[in-house]
């Protein structure tokens, strides 16, 4: 028996060794296999073609989703200002949004939406909108790949894994979903101006520089940060002469022709009026006290967007943060400044910060990475780890998330019919006050405001003052239905005739 239980020790003891080393053949076979595959993939054929498959898959994607989310009407005020906007271009007049009681270009100085709104001449105007923007997502996939590629030297896996945890990035796809915005263009533009300084190519630099700035007025500083991340790189000429111009760009927009556009003010004055009323008197504020400006940056809706921008990509920018602290100071500005949420936290702020935060992931990875006979190898292992953590992120914080169906997107109902039925009825010179779900389809016309309905409450002359149309969306607005009664009883009062009334959406007109 002791000799039986010595031999049944031993023969243990060689099946453990023996499934250790089965297991550790069996892992340097699969490395081997993998290496052998992505040396496969290492030609210039698969280097030209494979960001631009990436792309359009992207591209479609995002297309697709965010028609879907329009058709749903989910996507409110941030599709229905630009096209309030359009239509009065077309008609040859200022675009001044009712709701705002601004020009557009007084807004943010987005001059790009003039040739946009052109094209809205020829394509249904929303769709055109949407799908325009979700090409301007998808496209930074081609520049991304070429930071990793040539700049950073890495390897397929390593540029691979970047290109995924952009397409999968929270920020891109809430950006999507958020209506439509013209500094989407800049995201593009930024990473392909950044490759067109690394290889010299000054004409492009400048063209891209210019849609950049033309994209939005603040961005004008968002290129100034691009311009000392290149004289951090030790291209002082054109780094310096971006910071200038850009610089310049902002304060001549900001200072002069917004205001020229709007009030006679810079626009945005009163989101920073917790330290001043004025451009010198805000500045001053700022720099007198410092206690409140942490304290604003460092609050919880703050500390998120922060989280939100860095952490899909495992912090990797923090590797390198050369490539990420010129942009800092703007992103600043964005987290200290009080502005309303036009939906989805305002992804159109990370724009700035976005291009930044991928080049420099591209350069942490070049850094962690060990040099191969020609190019940079970084270990699966922390590739595995950046691809599952931008896919956690993507499923926490991205608007199409699985929790939130959007396989289920895009399926009218009869609630969906009655708007359609409703927003019907009204003639092409009413002026309408709408629920923010029936908002997109009034919106084109010269007087579309939104009628907000997150609380209950009653209409008064002030609310209804210069309207010809009410439409009411009980369903989005989730109303009780004493409280739906008691606001039609008063627009009665105020000589308003309901007209229609279907699964909860009502329309009342101002009486002859």
């Amino acid at each position: 028996m002791k000799g039986d239980r010595r031999l049944s020790g031993w023969t243990d003891e060689w099946t453990g060794e023996h499934v250790a080393v089965r297991v550790h053949e069996a892992r340097r076979r699969f490395d081997m296999s993998l290496l052998r595959w992505q040396a496969q993939l290492e030609t210039p054929a698969v280097d030209r073609s494979l960001p631009w498959v990436v792309a359009f898959v992207l591209f479609t994607t995002l297309s697709l989703l965010a028609l879907a989310k329009n058709r749903d009407f989910g996507l409110g005020t941030g599709i229905g200002y630009p096209l309030q906007a359009i239509h009065l271009l077309e008609g040859g007049r200022p675009p001044v949004i009712s709701e705002l009681g601004l020009n557009l270009f007084a807004i943010q100085a987005s001059f790009l939406f003039v040739p946009i709104a052109f094209l809205a001449r020829f394509v249904p105007t929303a769709e055109m909108l949407l799908v325009f923007q979700a090409l301007a997502l998808a496209i930074p996939v081609v520049p991304i790949w070429r930071i990793a590629r040539g700049p950073a030297n890495l390897r397929i896996g390593g540029a691979g894994a970047l290109m995924i945890a952009y397409a999968l990035h929270p920020s891109v796809h809430n950006l999507n979903l958020a209506g439509f915005h013209t500094e989407t263009i800049a995201l593009p533009a930024l990473l392909a101006a950044y490759l067109a300084g690394r290889r010299s190519q000054w004409a492009r630099l400048g063209l891209l520089s210019l849609v950049v700035v033309a994209a939005r007025a603040d961005l004008g500083l968002a290129l100034g940060a691009l311009g000392l991340v290149f004289v951090l790189e030790d291209r002082r000429r054109p780094g310096w002469l971006l910071v200038g111009f850009g610089t310049a760009w902002f304060v001549v927009m900001a200072f002069m022709l917004q205001p020229m556009f709007g009030n006679g003010a810079y626009p945005h004055l009163g989101a920073f009026a917790a330290f001043g009323d004025t451009a010198p008197g805000v500045l001053g504020g700022m720099l007198g006290d410092p206690i409140g400006v942490v304290s604003h940056l460092t609050d919880r809706m703050a500390f998120e967007k922060q989280l939100l921008l860095l952490a899909p990509v495992l912090f990797l920018p923090l590797i390198r943060p050369r490539y990420l602290l010129p942009v800092v100071p703007l992103l600043s500005l964005y987290l200290i400044a009080d502005v309303p949420d036009l939906g989805l936290g305002n992804p159109q702020q990370d724009v700035a910060t976005l291009p930044f935060v991928m080049i420099a992931a591209a350069y942490a990875l070049q850094r962690l990475g060990r040099r191969g006979v020609s190019r940079v190898l970084v270990d699966r292992r922390i590739l595995s780890v950046l691809v599952l953590t931008a896919l956690v992120f993507f499923v926490r914080d991205a608007a199409p998330s699985p929790y939130e169906q959007p396989w289920d997107w895009g399926r009218r109902d009869a609630v969906d019919t009655a708007r359609l039925t409703a927003a019907g009825m009204v003639e092409r010179w009413d002026r309408v006050l709408a629920t923010t779900a029936v908002f997109p389809l009034v919106a084109e016309r010269t007087t579309a405001m939104v009628l907000e309905d997150d609380t209950p409450f009653l209409p008064d002359l002030e609310l209804v003052e210069g309207i010809d149309v009410v439409i009411f969306d009980e369903v989005s607005a989730d109303w009780p239905r004493s409280s739906v009664r008691g606001f039609g009883g008063v627009l009665v009062m105020l000589d308003f005739e309901e007209r229609f009334a279907e699964e909860g959406v009502h329309l009342w007109v101002l009486a002859p």
